[in-house]
């Protein structure tokens, strides 16, 4: 039999740190709501670079994370979605359009909030989030703010700051299928202080799909 391979206090890290829970930093999503009858199931592929410091301190790893979300159209101005952050929690939120829904060209404007579980239940979650976007064609810029806030549920979980900031992306494709390009600059305090400064750069990609379903067979 085959040695198993040693596992260094370096590629330990890098393991623990990259199969670590995490906040949803991603949106993923224009302003306009899923119509109604229709779900749209997203992934999201991001990474937070220069995160934390190897045990010598001699170079950086950067956060990686994908999270999965699926999001129901309720009516013609707000959708429902449930987002697996990393697969570590879950988060149930809810958009709602703040313009006239019955003109689809144009820009829109939605906002959206959220709650739920991170970190393997350690954190409550909670999130609000502004969304502009342009007309949907088969290239749609997004963009927008949001803010996001974990509380301690357990004994020895970590306090944390607020995360405040922005994100800008570029929708490819349709409703049926589209690629979102997108990058968010967040002030994010390490709680952990695990990384030096408070600002964080994460660029992210998500790959939508769109199909028939409504949330608990109800339309």
């Amino acid at each position: 039999m085959l040695p198993f391979p040693r596992l260094t206090a370096n590629s330990a890290l890098l393991l623990a740190l990259v199969t670590s829970g995490c906040i949803p930093f991603t949106v993923g999503s224009t302003a306009k709501p899923v119509p109604v009858g229709e779900s749209v199931r997203t992934m999201s592929f991001y990474s937070v670079p220069n995160s934390f410091p190897s045990i010598d301190s001699s170079r950086s790893y950067p956060r990686v994370g994908a999270d999965a979300e699926v999001r129901f159209g309720m009516d013609d101005r707000s959708d429902i979605g449930v987002r697996f952050p990393s697969y570590s929690g879950v988060v149930l939120n809810y958009k709602r359009r703040l313009d006239r829904a019955g003109i689809t060209p144009g820009t829109a404007f939605a906002v959206m909030g959220g709650a739920g579980l991170v970190n393997m239940g350690e954190h409550a979650h909670f999130e609000l989030t502004f969304i502009a976007s342009a007309q949907e064609r088969s290239l749609t810029p997004y963009g927008g703010l949001r803010a996001m806030q974990v509380v301690p549920l357990e004994k020895g979980a970590v306090h944390d700051s607020p995360t405040i900031g922005g994100f800008a992306g570029m929708r490819i494709g349709h409703s049926d299928f589209a690629i979102s390009p997108e990058i968010g600059v967040f002030y994010d305090r390490s709680a952990l202080k695990l990384r030096e400064g408070n600002i964080i750069i994460v660029p992210s990609v998500s790959i939508s799909r769109s199909g028939r379903g409504s949330l608990f067979g109800i339309r």
